[in-house]
C-alpha cells in the first residue's frame, strides 16, 4: 500500500522551504503520495509529484474558520498520515484522533518563549499565555503518534508521549545551493556586500543591523535585507531610518521567494546573523539562514548565541560577536579590514555544510521515520 501524506499549515506559505521543498519532496521521492495543504497555495500537482492544495488567507483572529475548509480537504485527500506544522493545528487532533491513522507534530520553534514575545499579546498576559501554551502543547502533542524537532533541548516540552521522535534540523538542500548565478543587479556594488534574509524583527536583529550601518562609513559597506516585517512598528521605523538618510547603504528587497534566495546570496560577501539574546534564541538553536549562506560560500558574521557562535568558531569560517551594536560594528569593521579573507572563510563554510550540515545528510532519518511510523498500515 502507498501511504498518503498531508502535511498542514495555516501559518506558512505554499513554498516553505522546510515544508516543502525539503520533506514533501523527500516523502514523495520515497514513494509516498504527498499532499501540502497551505493558504493560497495553486491547485496543482508538481514536478515532483506533490500536491499543493489550498486554504483561504485569512488575518490570526478569523483563522479558525480554516477548520471547515482543512475538513473539506482532508475528507477529499483521506490521509493515512496528517503531519501538522503549526501548534495552533494540535487542537484539532483530539476530534480528528479517530478518522486519520497516524498523526505528526512538527514543532518548528521554542513555544512558550515564542509566545512570550508576541507583540499583538498584550503585555501583562504574556506571561499567562506562555505557560498556557504550554501545558496546552504538552498535553495535545501526547496525542500524536510522532513528533518531529529542530533540536534535541525542544524535546524538554513534551511529556513521555508520543515515544517515536526524531530531530530534523533546518538544514539547506544543498543543490538548491550549487552553482548559483548571482544577481547582476547587487553584485555589481564594489562595498562589502552584507545580507539578511529572512524575518525582519526585533528579536532577529533587523533594527540592530540600521544601527551598524549608521555608524560606518557610506563608502564602506552595503546591506541587502530581504524579508517580510514582523510588526508594522518595526516597518514604519525602517522605512524612517532609510528616508532619513540611510538608502545609500541599506536596500529593502522584499520578500525573496525561496527560488530567488540562491542568486541573491551569491551576490553578497557575507551572511549576517544578528540575532538578539531573547528568551527565545538563548536556546540552542539551528540557523538555517547562516547555513544557507555557508552554501553559498559566504563568510559569516553572527551573534555569539547557542547554534551559532560555536558552529563558526569550529568551522572557521566567519566571526562571532557579542550581540549589541558595538559587537557588531565591531565584526564588521573586522571584516572590512580582512576582505582578503574572506574568500578563504567562505569555502570553508560551504564544505562544511557539504561535510555535515545539509538536508541531503539528514533527509534519510525522515524515510526512516515515516517507514516506522506507517509500517503496519492497510
Amino acid at each position: 500500500m502507498t501511504a498518503r501524506v498531508v502535511h498542514l499549515s495555516v501559518v506558512h506559505e505554499p513554498d516553505d522551504p522546510r515544508i516543502y521543498e525539503r520533506e514533501c519532496r523527500s516523502l514523495a521521492q520515497a514513494g509516498y503520495r504527498v499532499a501540502y495543504l497551505a493558504p493560497g497555495a495553486t491547485r496543482t500537482r508538481d514536478e515532483h509529484g506533490v500536491i499543493l492544495a489550498p486554504l483561504p488567507r485569512r488575518r490570526r483572529a478569523t483563522r479558525s474558520l480554516d477548520t471547515i475548509d482543512i475538513a473539506r480537504e482532508l475528507s477529499t485527500l483521506r490521509p493515512h498520515v496528517l503531519h501538522v506544522h503549526d501548534p495552533e493545528l494540535l487542537t484539532l487532533f483530539p476530534a480528528i484522533r479517530p478518522l486519520v491513522p497516524r498523526l505528526v507534530y512538527d514543532m518548528h520553534e521554542y513555544l512558550p518563549e515564542q509566545v512570550a514575545a508576541k507583540p499583538y499579546i498584550p503585555a501583562r498576559v504574556r506571561p499567562f499565555a506562555s505557560r498556557l501554551s504550554a501545558v496546552a502543547q504538552r498535553g495535545l502533542a501526547a496525542l500524536a503518534d510522532g513528533v518531529v524537532v529542530v533540536v534535541p533541548d525542544q524535546m524538554e516540552a513534551l511529556g513521555r508521549r508520543p515515544e517515536r521522535r526524531l530531530v530534523l534540523p533546518n538544514y539547506p538542500r544543498l543543490e538548491r545551493f550549487s552553482g548559483a548565478k548571482a544577481a547582476a543587479e547587487l553584485t555589481a556594488d564594489p562595498r562589502l556586500k552584507l545580507v539578511y534574509v529572512g524575518s525582519l524583527s526585533r528579536d532577529r536583529g533587523c533594527l540592530l543591523m540600521l544601527d551598524v550601518m549608521e555608524r560606518l562609513d557610506p563608502s564602506e559597506a552595503v546591506l541587502y535585507l530581504g524579508g517580510v516585517f514582523a510588526a508594522e512598528d518595526v516597518r514604519t521605523e525602517v522605512e524612517a531610518r532609510l528616508t532619513a538618510g540611510l538608502s545609500d547603504r541599506v536596500r529593502l528587497l522584499g520578500r525573496v521567494p525561496p527560488p530567488e534566495l540562491p542568486s541573491v546570496l551569491a551576490a553578497a560577501d557575507v551572511v549576517w546573523v544578528p540575532s538578539a539574546p531573547s528568551r527565545q534564541y538563548r536556546h540552542p538553536a539551528t540557523a538555517t539562514k547562516l547555513f544557507e549562506g555557508m552554501a553559498s560560500g559566504l563568510a559569516a558574521l553572527v551573534s555569539d548565541l547557542p547554534g551559532r557562535g560555536e558552529l563558526v568558531r569550529k568551522e572557521q569560517c566567519g566571526l562571532a560577536v557579542p550581540p549589541d551594536v558595538d559587537g557588531h560594528l565591531a565584526g564588521v569593521r573586522r571584516l572590512l579590514a580582512d576582505r582578503g579573507e574572506l574568500a578563504a572563510m567562505g569555502r570553508r563554510g560551504r564544505a562544511a555544510v557539504e561535510r555535515s550540515y545539509s538536508w541531503e545528510a539528514v533527509e534519510g532519518d525522515l524515510v526512516d521515520f515515516y517507514a516506522a511510523l506507517t509500517a503496519g498500515l492497510h
